[in-house]
């Protein structure tokens, strides 16, 4: 029964979801028309949103360098890309059902496990291993984002206060910054919650790392890298549409829209991401139908990149397919 009510109410959030995306897109697409942007999709040159998919796939294997680093014992980074873009696959394919992120540190598990020289497993259950990397990378991913965010704030002070003529989006970096500092303090100086048997598990996997300053240190130049090739994909699109959007404007409005998309109440971000765009964008004058379109290419690009994700899903089905008895996805 509980079950039942458990998989009700994951229905409902999906749901409601659906709803939120679909009434947002509609709005916004309504607003400019659905045949004004389809016309500046079919205007934008092959090779420009070839170059965004290549950069995303770049950044995707800066990525991979970046999370292997934080796993402690060896792997084949071949290996961990498949991996990595598994979950991109699920994380643009198939948002509110299965996350991304639990389908990698799922195959990592199983890489982990498949593992006969693993000294750290001796110490540590893979699937905490596998967990605890997830949360480092994402970690170290965000904090990279928002640095970027914070250095580039002063910068555009003034588009942001014309952005933030209805939408207070001008705190959005500054807020987020503070909040994340604060937590991590709790997390990592103060060890909140460490008297909790399943957490205590994760802080021993943070103490393998609490004195490599150099190796995250590594990681989260890798995750600068990242960020600007994200950016960098941007740019090249907003070039192909002709559109006047300096790369460090970008810099200063990716972060945010970004970390809205990233708000729990879309699928995807979709309508979300677009609306960021239409309003960031608006205050350096380029035209809703402009930014609608800038933004659903860029999601676009992401989408077909995607498609690596399901190719390499489908080879590792088939090859963990003959297992006959698969291990249940708990915390150990």
């Amino acid at each position: 029964m509980a079950q039942a009510d458990k998989l009700i109410k994951q229905a409902a959030i999906l749901i409601l979801k659906v709803c939120i995306s679909a009434s947002l897109l509609y709005l916004l697409v309504s607003r400019v028309g659905g045949k004004t942007i389809v016309y500046n999709i079919r205007l934008l040159d092959p090779v420009v949103f070839i170059s965004a998919v290549a950069l995303y796939l770049i950044a995707a294997i800066v990525s991979t360098l970046r999370w292997k680093l934080l796993i402690p014992y060896h792997t084949k980074t071949s290996r961990l890309f498949s991996i990595y873009m598994i979950g991109s696959f699920f994380n643009t394919y198939m948002p509110g059902t299965i996350g991304g992120d639990a389908v990698k540190a799922y195959y990592l598990n199983k890489e982990l496990l498949a593992s006969k020289t693993t000294p750290s497993l001796q110490e540590q259950p893979s699937l905490i291993l596998a967990i605890a990397s997830i949360f480092m990378d994402r970690y170290i991913g965000l904090a990279a984002l928002l640095s970027l965010g914070v250095a580039a704030f002063p910068f555009g002070i003034r588009h942001l206060e014309k952005a933030s003529s209805g939408w207070p989006v001008i705190w959005i970096i500054p807020a987020t910054a503070v909040i994340f500092a604060a937590a991590s303090i709790l997390i990592f100086k103060f060890r909140v919650g460490e008297r909790l048997k399943y957490l205590l598990k994760f802080y021993n996997y943070f103490r393998l790392y609490s004195s490599k300053r150099g190796l995250i240190a590594r990681a989260f130049i890798y995750s600068i890298v990242v960020q600007l090739l994200g950016i960098l994909s941007v740019y090249i699109i907003a070039r192909g549409l002709s559109l006047d959007a300096p790369f460090l404007l970008l810099i200063i409005f990716l972060p945010i829209i970004i970390l809205v998309s990233s708000l729990p109440i879309s699928i995807s971000g979709i309508g979300l991401r677009e609306g960021s765009f239409i309003l960031l964008l608006g205050s350096i004058r380029i035209p809703a139908e402009k930014s609608l379109t800038f933004s659903i290419i860029w999601y676009l690009s992401v989408f077909v990149a995607g498609v690596w994700g399901l190719i390499e899903y489908l080879r590792f089905k088939t090859m963990f397919g003959s297992e006959k008895k698969e291990e249940p996805f708990q915390i150990p």
